[in-house]
């Protein structure tokens, strides 16, 4: 039960805080825009920016990070030894980072072609 309360508070905190950031705010989605994440989206998904509502990516994108980062949090909470934490930390980190974009980046593809 306590990994699941870790696992929501981790969620809800980070994708509140990403969304008041980029999406909800006009500076802060003009920068979106032109951010490294939706270049690694439209690079290597070939996803045209024009073609899908950004703002609705934005938001997919948040709630990918957010389960990303709450994922890694909850799973690292397991472990007592700090050196432990940040090695298990990091090889959850990347191949769920990599997966979770792969799945949205198929289905914005996928979306980008109706």
């Amino acid at each position: 039960m306590e990994y699941l309360i870790t696992f929501l508070f981790c969620f809800t905190v980070v994708y509140l805080c990403y969304s008041l950031i980029v999406v909800y705010r006009k500076k802060g989605f003009e920068k979106f825009k032109t951010s490294k994440q939706l270049l690694y989206f439209e690079k290597a998904y070939n996803i045209n920016k024009e073609k899908i509502n950004l703002k609705h990516f934005a938001q997919s994108l948040a709630l990918t990070n957010a389960f990303i980062i709450a994922a890694t949090c909850t799973i690292i909470e397991i472990f007592d030894n700090l050196i432990l934490k940040l090695m298990v930390g990091f090889v959850i980190l990347v191949p769920l980072m990599l997966l979770m974009y792969k799945i949205l980046g198929t289905i914005y593809k996928k979306k980008e072609g109706k």
